[in-house]
């Protein structure tokens, strides 16, 4: 497995984007005033607008996604929606999606897919998983992918909700690196280090709390995150286990959003015959999911050099999986919009930022998007040194001692051989002290005798004995 990484630009403070109501729907249909009410048909964009009429053939896992949410949200099922022939007073459904940034979406050649979630509302504005040309929707929970340096951003908020800041240091084999560093330069073993002192269970639990509703294991079982089947998964694993496009669209959401998660849905509002609003019996779920600090780090952990948008701030993650074939991604936000872009084989030549950016231009442009800027590094956290540590110690030759000479870390893992050159420098330094056992008198003179003497000593051999 191999991975590549295009970090890009990040910067600017997350805006929260109230949801258009079905109030702003009836009023403000393009074109009309005040008073003009939505077209008839069982499924409308957020402006009022009826969906293609063969919009059902051509996207049936997404209807199918929207009639299991709108039953469980209103309790209605698809039959008792509007039909012209057979439910003439039936319920129309205005969605999330907005048309042009759909039709953008649907723009996107070969096997690929792009999903683009509103921070802080949750509302999804596009959804494209190219199913009726490859017979599957690609961007959903059945047809997840290798998530590769894209999930490195759930790793680093684990550790930055566990006290770590972005300076905190990592081991990524034989080189020390920072947690931005290990985050910005593709470093897998760093970020393998990382997800191992925290485990996959804790990683899995921030994914879930950020928006990661199932990931698949090696055998390709998807696990439903929220119900805390986590055995078997490997920690070093995470960027290879499979994860659905939409739930990273609203992962880097929740980013954008100051760390605030909001379910990802379809359905914006429900209106019976008479253009009156039902009210929904399970509202959107919504929380904090992490610090609004921890997103503050990982917005600012992207900020760098990209030529991939001008004057505006953004933070996103490009990442290539080679396996079978090569699988690219793209996933990034403005304060105001989060996107998600994967593609597969040809559709890969370009990697996901093409398809990224469409969406977001054309979001740009129709929606009046302004640029914002976002706050920089919070400078919370400790710089740990857990990730680099073997039994309190440091190795004196890398790249944290070589900035840090005094930390004790690095001084109590001299090598035996330092040690003893440092011992023996400081001995041959010292002026040699008196022998208490010496004496000023002079000693006697030996007498000589003829006669020679017992030898006493058993060292016959040894001339200096």
């Amino acid at each position: 497995m191999q991975f590549t990484k295009l970090h890009l630009a990040v910067g600017g403070a997350a805006a929260l984007v109230v949801a258009v109501g079905a109030s702003i729907v009836l009023g403000n249909l393009p074109g009309g005033g005040a008073g003009e009410t939505a077209e008839d048909a069982a499924l409308l964009y957020n402006d009022g607008r009826a969906l293609p009429a063969d919009f059902a053939d051509s996207h049936p896992s997404l209807v199918e996604r929207i009639h299991t949410e709108l039953e469980a949200r209103y309790g209605i099922t698809a039959d008792r929606l509007y039909d012209e022939d057979a439910n003439p007073d039936g319920y129309r459904v205005v969605l999330t999606l907005d048309k042009a940034l759909q039709d953008a979406a649907e723009e996107t050649p070969g096997e690929a897919g792009v999903v683009a979630v509103e921070p802080g509302t949750g509302a999804v504005l596009c959804y494209y998983g190219a199913e009726a040309e490859n017979g599957a929707d690609l961007v959903g929970s059945a047809a997840p992918h290798p998530s590769s340096s894209v999930f490195d951003m759930i790793t680093a908020a684990t550790a930055l909700e566990s006290g770590a800041s972005i300076e905190s240091w990592w081991s990524d084999d034989d080189v020390d690196v920072t947690l931005a560093e290990a985050v910005q330069e593709q470093r897998d073993g760093a970020m393998d280090t990382m997800a191992g002192e925290y485990g996959a269970a804790k990683v899995l639990e921030t994914a879930n709390g950020m928006g990661l509703t199932a990931i698949a294991d090696a055998d390709g079982t998807l696990r439903d995150l929220a119900s805390g089947d986590y055995d078997g998964l490997d920690p070093a694993g995470l960027g290879s286990y499979p994860v659905p496009v939409v739930d990273m669209a609203g992962v880097y959401a929740t980013i954008a959003a100051g760390g605030k998660y909001a379910e990802t849905h379809l359905v914006d509002a429900v209106l019976d015959s008479g253009d009156g609003e039902i009210r929904a019996d399970q509202d959107i779920r919504t929380n904090q999911a992490i610090a609004e600090t921890t997103a503050q780090d990982l917005q600012f952990i992207g900020l760098g050099e990209a030529d991939a948008m001008e004057d505006r701030d953004f933070f996103g993650i490009g990442a290539d999986f080679h396996g079978t074939t090569t699988q690219s991604w793209f996933v990034g936000a403005i304060p105001q919009l989060s996107v998600a872009a994967w593609a597969n084989g040809s559709a890969a030549a370009d990697g996901g930022l093409p398809l990224w950016r469409n969406v977001i231009d054309t979001a740009i442009e129709t929606r009046g998007y302004e640029a914002e800027r976002l706050p920089g590094a919070s400078g919370e956290g400790e710089d740990l040194t857990d990730g680099i540590e073997d039994d309190g110690s440091m190795d004196p030759d890398g790249e944290y001692c070589q900035a840090h000479p005094d930390d004790a870390g690095c001084a109590a893992s001299q090598s035996p051989s330092e040690a003893e050159s440092s011992s023996e420098a400081e001995e041959t330094s010292e002026e040699p002290e008196p022998d208490p056992t010496t004496s000023s008198e002079p000693e006697p003179e030996p007498t000589t005798s003829d006669e020679p003497e017992e030898t006493t000593s058993e060292c016959n051999s040894w001339p200096f004995c």
